[in-house]
Order: structure tokens, then sequence, then C-alpha cells
């Protein structure tokens, strides 16, 4: 354990099983302050998080239930749901997928239906109180690039610069 951990004896040890059935104890608890690394990004609990403290020669943290659920993580409810499944389409071997390209409808829509579309959403938006006098600015903008589907197409990915966002001048960061 790093020296900089003040760790505190438990009342009485906690008995826990690990993996292999092979059970583990603590004698000693701490509080750290956490930063999970997962797929969809970091993850830090806001409060510092109480752990057991297991001596062995292991520089792993198991991370159980209770701090799972303070971070919004449903781990039985996900299992029930991987378990309610049943046999769907995004059921049973992964390896017989022929392509990680999106699905693709089989008739595109004609460019008089997305003209239509486009034409509601600029209605809706003046019920919604645009002004009336930028009505055809919106109108010229709106219809000058081909951006606008109502189904998903092969398109390729959008060139565009990454987007750059700067604070303004006197303004602090929150997280």
């Amino acid at each position: 354990m790093d020296p900089s951990v003040v760790a505190e004896d438990l009342e009485a040890p906690v008995m826990n099983q690990a993996f292999g059935s092979n059970w583990i104890s603590a004698n000693k608890k701490t509080k750290l302050h956490l930063l999970i690394h997962t797929a969809a990004g970091p993850v830090e609990p806001v409060n510092a998080v109480e752990v057991l403290v297991v001596e062995a020669d292991d520089d792993e943290l198991i991370v159980g239930n209770d701090l799972l659920n303070a971070l919004g993580i449903d781990v039985d409810r996900q299992l029930e749901m991987l378990a309610d499944r049943g046999d769907d389409e995004t059921s049973g071997d992964s390896v017989s997928l022929e392509a990680d390209d999106p699905p693709v409808t089989a008739s595109e829509s004609s460019d008089d239906d997305i003209f239509s579309a486009v034409e509601g959403l600029i209605a809706r938006a003046v019920e919604k109180g645009f002004p009336l006098d930028k009505v055809e600015q919106l109108r010229t903008i709106v219809h000058a690039y081909d951006v606008w589907r109502l189904e998903l197409r092969a398109d390729p990915p959008a060139n565009v610069p990454p987007l750059q966002v700067r604070l303004q001048d006197g303004a602090r960061p929150t997280k």
C-alpha cells in the first residue's frame, strides 16, 4: 500500500470470496478518490469512496455493487435485460455478422419528399416563434446544402474540421 494512504483498522475483519473461489480478508479501510477508465471515457465519483484494504501482492481494485450503483450502473438490471433479450437479430454468434455498415433502406426518398419535409420544419419553426422577416433567409440556408435525409443512407462521413470550444474571457470552466 502506498505510504501516503491513511488506513484505519476495522472493528472486525471482513471476509469476501474473490475470483477462483479464493477467500480474502480485509482488516483495514480507507477513503480514496477514484478515476475509473471506461470505454465511454473516464468516470470519477464526486466524493471519496470508502474501500477495504486487502493485504495482497496485487495492485488491483475490486469494484463492488455499492460503487457501481452510486455511479448509476445497475449490473443486476443489465444482466436481466441481457437474459430477457432472447433470440433476436442481435443475439447469437457475432462472427456471422456480414459488415459493420449501417442498414440502408432499399428506396431513397425523392428530392420532392425531402423538400416537403424541410418546408414542414420551417413552418414548425414559424409556429414556435421564428421571426417572419427571417424566414426567406432561413429557407435559402436550409435548401443550400444537401444534408437532409428522411432515412439512413450510406453517405460518406462529413469532411469538416473538429469542433473547437473556447471559453469566453472571464468564464470559469466547470465539470
